[in-house]
């Protein structure tokens, strides 16, 4: 990729307004001679050479920027660097006045700026539309989502396939339910925080309903029979363990007399703030605050076997640069090799991060790990982690030019991580890692999902670390001498006999990683771009949930996303021939009829369902609705939903077997004509519907014809009266296409004939509906109905709102005995015949 590109609209020319004002995701990159230098207290001018100052302006000068290849440290990763290409860079330095308001001229620069940001964004990426959009009511009438009515607002959940069974946290109660049928004989736990506590919650201002109960956020299986259960408390912490045994009615399942303890460290005060937990091998380790206010962020572990007395670490409060002002996302444990010394815990949250250069704080998203079997310091670090390590992880949208890792263009980075999925791969050690990300502006709203590669993460952390030094306390490459073992590296006799646990690590070990917790590179994702994105739309991502299914031409991962209106969508990501990845967005469904947002989701394979929790409740969701697709063959490919497949007669559940029927599926391309024969005309079973509207002259006529596909597009034809020509309609001022049908706005006799609404999509064409469309006239309208039909039918009302004749009762009474009386002969006739041909039978 050459280095020398076009910059975007959002990078000024220096000297410009905008180049004073320094935005989120813009700014002009110091040359060496100026970095180092102390900032002064107000606006510094840049330096141009004279060619670059006299010779170019307006838009010739903007041709001759080149974005620089230097690569960039973690904090400005992502954000627009740019170089002046004529003689040396320009020196910019850019420090805010705080003595000096800004004035109109700097306000004005500063939004155009930010809106010269967004509009490369908006413009370079295409969203598609959910081929199939289901509301709460429509998917409620198919039978493919069945709600919780017992519980509340969903805390926490825990699946366990195995038992089937899913543990439900709430407020005041932890539910134990069926995974087949949710609703089907729930046992429930009543824990409700205690009475004094509620009222001190009460006391300190919080909310009575909101914030003063016992939500139970933390539900881990400790052994079999065991689960961990954590509650907020009303804003005190509290844990203890329940008994769960046998399964049906004979389930025993109550909390264990005698086991609640303190929930600090291992559970949030605040119901709403996010925190991340998971337990392995007895331990739990908990990202939470530490403090009533919330502001003490801190990865803990605690719990563990009775016999290890050195059990408790926490990350080093005294230095901010290890966790500032944490929101922990996920945490999950990964073996790094064969070893089971190198097991470690990583970890995903968001925190601020400060840029010595301004002064200012940026959301960042970050991953950390620990290895599990440390134990602090010894004589520093002590009760600490003394193998905290921490990355940046980079999701951002590319702009109108190219992007690299080393030089981006200006983009709109997602800094705020919402949601984790780790799948599963064949190899244990190297799952993926599925993110999602969010905007922190208030301007420009988007939402993506990054993936991310387990080893592409091992390699940044085996990287260089990142220091600090200079006026302005820069992250920099650390370039000195790195002591031995490296820093990060779990204790292990295979590798060194003489170090066996943490404590053995030398003093300058412990030292390096107190000071160095942050590594130098960031970690990108495999694709290098998001794999999907939402821009400007009225919704959010907020929760991510991924299935790997098997389809007939491989393996897909199917995405799960949870919004903040209760809606999901199923998306999968298609890589074609030329390893370009394409977004296939099969279905958008309304899971709760209160838009709430989706704060948990789970999946099971083994009873095919996903299961969705927000502030609405829990609702039970089928992982594929393969019937709705349609009846024809076709609409089962354009579907491209790798859980169907067409069997021969309908779009079915697609399941791998040894023996090859006719199963028809084309997830890649979703092209019908390679695969299906009912392209050219409807089948028999599936006629379009045929209609008879009546429309006055020179009045609107509304046609209404609504594709089952978002992604078809409809087109009208007509056929005049008296002509076997059908012509496309073409739209005008007078004739108007909506996405709901056909508006004519002045009905003209021209217009009469017979409209079809057919619905194309690829090489597939149907049609929906037929519509006879019959000009009258506003006369003909006004005196009543003057043609031979319209008066039979209008006769056969007004006889209805006569009332009954008592002339056509008697004839109907007649004819009703008559025919009473003619079968009662008919079956006398049967059985006198009956009786000639059996003479010796009697009846029984």
């Amino acid at each position: 990729m050459s280095d020398t590109l076009e910059p975007p609209r959002a990078c000024p020319p220096p000297g410009s307004p905008l180049s004073l004002v320094r935005q989120r995701g813009c700014f002009w990159q110091r040359s060496e001679s100026t970095r180092n230098k102390p900032a002064r207290q107000n606006f510094e001018e840049p330096e141009f050479s004279p060619r670059a100052d006299k010779a170019e302006s307006g838009s010739a000068a903007i041709r001759n920027y080149r974005l620089s290849s230097q690569s960039q440290p973690p904090e400005d990763a992502g954000q627009c660097t740019a170089s002046f290409s004529p003689g040396p860079p320009p020196a910019v330095a850019m420090v805010t006045d705080l003595a000096r308001p800004p004035g109109p001229a700097q306000l004005w620069a500063c939004l155009l700026a930010t809106l010269l940001c967004i509009l490369p964004v908006t413009d370079g990426i295409t969203q598609t539309v959910p081929r199939v959009k289901l509301g709460f009511k429509e998917l409620l009438a198919s039978g493919r989502v069945a709600p919780f009515l017992g519980g509340g607002e969903v805390e926490s959940l825990l699946l366990d396939e195995e038992r089937g069974r899913l543990v439900l946290g709430t407020r005041d109660q932890v539910f134990l339910l069926d995974l087949e049928q949710l609703n089907r004989n729930p046992r429930q736990i009543d824990w409700p925080a205690p009475r004094e506590t509620v009222e001190m919650c009460k006391l300190a201002g919080k909310n009575a309903h909101m914030d003063c109960g016992n939500f139970v956020r933390v539900l881990h299986s400790y052994n079999r029979t065991h689960v961990y259960a954590c509650g907020t408390g009303a804003f005190s912490p509290l844990c203890a363990f329940l008994e769960l045994r046998g399964q049906g009615e004979d389930a025993v399942f109550h909390l264990v007399p005698g086991s609640v303890e303190s929930g600090r460290l291992k559970c949030p005060f605040d119901p709403r703030q996010p925190f991340a937990s998971v337990l392995t091998d007895q331990y739990l380790y908990a990202g939470t605050a530490s403090d009533f206010l919330g502001k003490d962020a801190t990865f803990t572990r605690s719990l563990g076997p009775a016999l290890q007395q050195e059990h408790f670490l926490r990350t080093d409060q005294s230095e901010h640069y290890w966790i500032d002002g944490a929101k922990f996302i996920a945490a999950h444990p990964v073996s790094d090799t064969y070893n089971p010394d190198d097991d470690k815990i990583y970890f995903f949250f968001r925190e601020a991060s400060r840029d010595g250069g301004s002064g200012d704080k940026n959301v960042l998203s970050r991953v950390a790990r620990v290895c599990q079997n440390d134990i602090g310091g010894l004589r520093s670090l002590t009760s600490k982690w003394s193998t905290f390590l921490k990355a940046r992880l980079v999701c951002s949208i590319p702009g109108g030019t190219a992007w690299t890792r080393t030089s981006t263009s200006c983009v709109s980075v997602m800094r705020s991580p919402r949601g984790h999925f780790l799948l599963p791969t064949r190899d244990e050690r190297n799952p993926i890692v599925y993110g999602v990300f969010t905007t922190t502006s208030s301007i420009f709203r988007g939402s993506a999902v990054c993936v991310y590669s387990m080893a592409d993460i091992r390699a940044v952390f085996n990287g260089p670390y990142a220091h600090k030094e200079g006026p302005d306390h820069r992250w920099v490459e650390y370039e000195g001498r790195i002591p031995y073992p490296r820093p990060g590296t779990c204790p292990s006799k295979t590798y060194d006999p003489r170090i066996k646990t943490t404590k053995d690590f030398p003093d300058e070990v412990v030292s390096f990683i107190k000071h160095h917790p942050l590594m130098y590179e960031a970690v990108y994702p495999i694709t290098g771009r998001p794999l999907f994105t939402r821009i400007n739309l009225a919704y959010r991502l907020t929760q991510i949930a991924v299935d790997r299914v098997a389809a007939e031409d491989g393996q897909y991962a199917v995405m799960f996303l949870g919004t903040d209106i209760g809606s999901v969508l199923k998306v999968v990501s298609v890589t074609q021939e030329d390893w370009r990845t394409e977004e296939v967005v099969l279905e958008e469904l309304q899971v709760f009829q209160t838009p709430s947002p989706i704060v948990n989701m789970e999946i099971s394979s083994k009873q095919q369902q996903l299961y969705v929790g927000s502030r609405a409740g829990l609702a039970q969701v089928w992982l594929h609705r393969c019937s709705l697709y349609g009846t024809l063959c076709a609409e089962c490919c354009l579907a491209r939903d790798p859980y169907c497949a067409w069997d021969g007669t309908q779009c079915s559940r697609y399941i791998q077997a040894s023996k090859r029927r006719a199963r028809r599926q084309d997830i890649k391309h979703g092209d019908p004509s390679s695969q299906c024969w009912d392209l050219e005309e409807n089948s028999a079973m599936d006629r379009p519907e045929e209609l008879v509207i009546f429309g006055v002259e020179r009045n609107s006529t509304f046609l209404e014809c609504v594709s089952k596909s978002q992604q078809a597009r409809v087109r009208w034809f007509l056929q005049r009266s008296g002509s076997e020509r059908r012509e496309e309609v073409k739209p005008d001022e007078r004739v108007i296409q909506t996405a709901l049908g056909l508006l004519i706005r002045a009905v003209l006799w021209q217009d009469e004939g017979l409209y079809s609404c057919a619905a194309q999509e690829q090489s597939f064409t149907r049609t929906l509906l037929t519509v006879t469309l019959k000009v009258i006239h506003p006369a003909q309208a006004a005196a009543g109905p003057q043609e031979p039909a319209l008066r039979a039918r209008q006769h056969y009302k007004d006889l209805l709102r006569a009332g009954p004749d008592p002339y056509c009762q008697a004839l109907r009474l007649q004819g009703r005995r008559l025919r009473q009386k003619a079968k009662w002969k008919h079956a006398q006739e049967l059985k006198k015949l009956r009786n000639r041909r059996h003479p010796g039978a009697t009846l029984s």
